[in-house]
């Protein structure tokens, strides 16, 4: 389905481990994500709001491509300053130059990834089967989003108060 297709996650092994310049980052970014295009402006505000490290001498590390790529996914459900509350503190980390706690929360979401997404096809087929009016269909797969939505609203305020 549509959703399946535009959702990736690269295994770490196949982000550039190599500084890359922002023209370069955008490239690589508009691959893996097509449907969701970054822009040189979304870049620089992740780094000035502190979602994202700034750059070393202008060159993004493997380390930011793997930020960038969990604020591709996570920005489809949560804000930026919900954004903030789950990565500014690896953020932060990693301009200390400190990156196991991204490796850990980066390995951990990517060994998970597919079968989520499997398991989101098959509830997707079941909350749809025997719909034929597309207006259901929407209303159906908004109620799910809504539902996990609150769940990681919920999870992100015990985040944030644990943070203070």
């Amino acid at each position: 389905m549509i959703a399946k297709e535009t959702l990736q996650l690269p295994e770490i092994s196949q982000l550039p481990d190599f500084g890359l310049y922002m023209d370069q980052v955008i490239t690589y970014m508009e691959k893996s994500y097509p449907k969701k295009p970054l822009t040189k402006t979304m870049i620089n505000n992740y780094s000035k709001d502190k979602i994202l490290f700034p750059s070393i001498k202008k060159k993004y590390s493997r380390e930011h491509l793997m930020l960038l790529s969990l604020i591709q996914i996570l920005k489809r459900t949560l804000t930026l300053p919900e954004i903030k509350i789950l990565l500014g503190p690896i953020s932060k980390e990693c301009a200390k130059g400190e990156t196991e706690s991204l490796y850990t929360l980066y390995e951990d979401f990517h060994g998970l990834f597919k079968a989520t997404l499997s398991q989101s096809e098959d509830l997707r087929i079941t909350a749809s089967e025997g719909l034929s009016d597309s207006r259901v269909k929407i209303l159906v797969y908004s109620l799910i989003s809504a539902y996990f939505g609150n769940l990681s609203e919920e999870l992100l305020a015990e985040t944030e108060r644990l943070n203070q």
